[in-house]
């Protein structure tokens, strides 16, 4: 549960996850805690930036500082991209990290009103800011997505998305449009991107995706029919690759790396 707007206590040991847009203060050494464990008087900005109680973090409390830009300096730690705590495997970590910088971003994105653009208040309560002149309120925005690793017979579908960095395959995602769910979102967005036909859709798990507010539904399924054609406008590259001679794919701790694992699984267990 997340607990907007306090502090803990001054001589209280919890760990700090500091964001600022979608970059996290890491610590330099891999070896080492991966985030700050110190009160909050040793935390520079921790008195007067907003700062919220966001879970637990090996069995002790996590704590967000907002910072509005990436300034604040400790020793051993360092600023990088959210997404390269995922290569420290720690999939609480990245959650964490996650939900810091989804909350800094709502924030910043609500500090007027939508329907009448006075400035905004926020909510002691609850995660959420309220209009104190028409009460209108407005919680975070979660966008749901698909995500889905797509086989025929020994093979893999993956592709290179324009923001994917250079070399890195991975499966097919899209946003749900309003109104659709998320069976006929997967079937729209495999259409689009890949002018293929599903079947046997199997849900296997979710993951957050801060990127800047998205939820991922990952599923498989099994191509039933369509020529591939993928979309330019989407992806640069795909096509079928065999289950074990594979490109560079997402690291295990993404939901694209678990899908991909599932499949491989779903394959040889078809063999």
């Amino acid at each position: 549960m997340i607990q907007p707007d306090i502090i803990p206590a001054v001589d209280e040991n919890v760990w700090w996850f500091i964001v600022s847009g979608n970059q996290i203060l890491v610590a330099d050494d891999e070896n080492a805690p991966a985030i700050p464990f110190l009160p909050s008087h040793e935390v520079p900005g921790s008195e007067v930036e907003y700062t919220a109680k966001i879970g637990d973090y090996q069995g002790e409390p996590a704590f967000m500082l907002m910072q509005k830009e990436p300034e604040l300096k400790l020793s051993g730690f360092s600023w990088q991209p959210l997404r390269n705590t995922l290569a420290r495997s720690d999939a609480d970590l990245f959650a964490l990290g996650g939900r810091a910088c989804q909350i800094q971003h709502f924030l910043t994105t609500h500090q007027y009103c939508g329907r009448c653009g006075s400035l905004t208040v926020q909510d002691r309560d609850e995660l959420a800011v309220i209009c104190p002149e028409c009460e209108f309120q407005c919680y975070p925005r979660i966008s749901p997505c698909i995500i889905v690793g797509i086989y025929r017979d020994d093979e893999i579908l993956l592709a290179r998305g324009v923001r994917h960095p250079e070399g890195l395959y991975s499966v097919l995602a899209g946003f749900v449009e309003s109104g659709e769910s998320l069976e006929q979102c997967l079937h729209r967005e495999v259409y689009e991107e890949a002018g293929i036909q599903v079947t046997d859709l199997r849900y296997i798990a979710s993951q957050t995706w801060p990127f800047p507010h998205s939820l991922m539904a990952g599923f498989i399924a099994r191509y039933a029919g369509g020529e591939l054609k993928i979309d330019p406008s989407e992806l640069i590259a795909g096509d079928w690759f065999k289950i074990d001679d594979l490109p560079r794919i997402p690291p295990p701790g993404t939901i694209a790396g678990k899908l991909i694992a599932t499949v491989i699984a779903e394959v040889k267990a078809r063999s």
